[in-house]
């Protein structure tokens, strides 16, 4: 029984890590499919929106009584501040660089990377931020589980269907699926590309600050982490393929529910694991499991 309560708490640690993981996916995997950027920064983003979203709770939290309830204002206030600075970025930086090759974008954001990290350093220093939110453990099939688990996966869940919805049932969703394959035909029918663009962007910051803000309860925020997790992202896109929503969260879960039992089973090789998958994934499908062949 004692194993069998292990596995059951690994398997929704490894449910709710796949889904944080997705969360920054879908951004890092949206942006790359729409405007061919590969945005390396993206999980220094969810850094960032980690120490805002711990700032404004720390702030509600004296202002008020600490409680779960003012999660909800922190995340979207950090969230609302990085699709500022999305777009910002975007309209000074990014915007440059559509034409330029891929070493050059790497090269322009990995810069980022390090600009942003000076910038948590002179903020809020070296030492870990994290949002302690009072949650009292809840007995599930027969173990106690942390409740916050439930609330990333549904989290998770929610933005998936939600983005799926977006691409595939709005106007504005239509028009950014055909810019991928024919960005000249939509800029010729009178639709500017570089708004296009610049919603895409601030859209895929967006879901990373809000992935950043709710995992903040869970995972100290510190610097390095966005270096550590934006490896697991690329490992995700490639699983799942580039530009592929339903292949991101696929592969998401995947990664996740394989790293956190290989933390129980072989904590050495957690990371190992995940990186034979993305092995064997680009012999037999270069193109990832839900990805194309060819992509304009």
């Amino acid at each position: 029984m004692a194993d069998l309560n292990a596995l059951l708490i690994q398997l929704f640690a490894g449910l709710s890590r796949g889904m944080v993981l997705f969360l920054l996916s879908a951004g890092l995997s949206l942006i790359f499919g729409v405007m061919n950027i590969l945005n390396f920064a993206h999980a220094t983003f969810w850094l960032l929106a980690g120490y805002i979203t711990v700032t404004i709770y720390a702030y509600l939290a004296d202002t008020f009584a600490p409680g779960f309830l003012l999660l909800v204002p922190a995340v979207l206030g950090a969230t609302a501040i990085m699709v500022a600075l999305g777009l910002l970025i975007e309209r000074v930086l990014i915007r440059r660089m559509y034409d330029r090759e891929l070493p050059e974008q790497l090269l322009l954001t990995f810069a980022l990377v390090l600009i942003l990290g000076d910038v948590i350093k002179l903020i809020w220093g070296v030492q870990n931020r994290r949002i302690f939110v009072p949650v009292t453990p809840m007995q599930a099939f027969g173990v106690f589980i942390n409740p916050y688990y439930f609330f990333l996966i549904g989290a998770g869940f929610a933005v998936a269907i939600g983005l799926w919805l977006f691409l595939h049932r709005t106007k504005y969703g239509r028009i950014v699926r055909a810019a991928v394959y024919n960005r000249e035909m939509v800029n010729a029918l009178g639709i500017r590309i570089p708004m296009i663009y610049a919603g895409v962007f601030a859209a895929g910051v967006g879901i990373a600050a809000f992935a950043g803000g709710i995992f903040s309860p869970l995972l100290p925020m510190a610097l390095g982490n966005d270096i550590d997790i934006i490896v697991q992202c690329f490992a995700v896109v490639v699983i799942g393929g580039f530009g592929s929503i339903l292949g991101t969260f696929v592969a998401s879960l995947l990664v996740g529910i394989v790293y956190s039992f290989s933390i129980l089973i072989w904590p050495d090789g957690a990371l190992a694991m995940i990186f034979l998958i993305v092995i064997a994934v680009l012999i037999w499908r270069p193109w990832g499991l839900f990805g194309t062949e060819l992509r304009s």
